[in-house]
């Protein structure tokens, strides 16, 4: 059985891509990749059509949060927030690249998911204010 992750338009960091005058198009593995990307880049509740959408970490970075307990509600809201996904089997584990600096506003994660298709997808995204 093959699963279909659907179609969307192509996005290179946030602006649509043209070839040739026409709107490039992802599908597959690669359109869940960004749709996943794009559910972690948007702010929780800020999609007036879906206001359950997004990653909800603005309060983590403002509050007086040690280190560890920041990176622990980080990771909760990644994998409440990725397991939402209908493609998204499981999230397997959620990894702080460089979140050793207290004072860094923005660290980069890297979260390994199974698909729905059984499949490994490794996203890396930098989370931050």
């Amino acid at each position: 059985m093959t699963t279909s992750f659907g179609r969307s338009l192509l996005l290179d960091d946030g602006d649509l891509v043209v070839t040739a005058g026409q709107l490039r198009e992802v599908e597959s593995v690669a359109n869940l990749s960004q749709a996943l990307t794009l559910r972690v880049l948007t702010p929780f509740g800020s999609d007036p059509f879906n206001t359950g959408y997004g990653l909800d970490i603005g309060r983590i970075f403002t509050g007086p949060n040690p280190l560890s307990v920041a990176q622990q509600l980080v990771q909760l809201n990644l994998v409440r927030t990725l397991g939402t996904d209908p493609r998204v089997r499981d999230v397997r584990q959620v990894v702080f690249d460089d979140a050793q600096d207290q004072d860094r506003r923005v660290w980069t994660v890297r979260v390994e998911l199974d698909t729905v298709a059984g499949d490994p997808l490794t996203l890396l995204v930098d989370v931050g204010v």
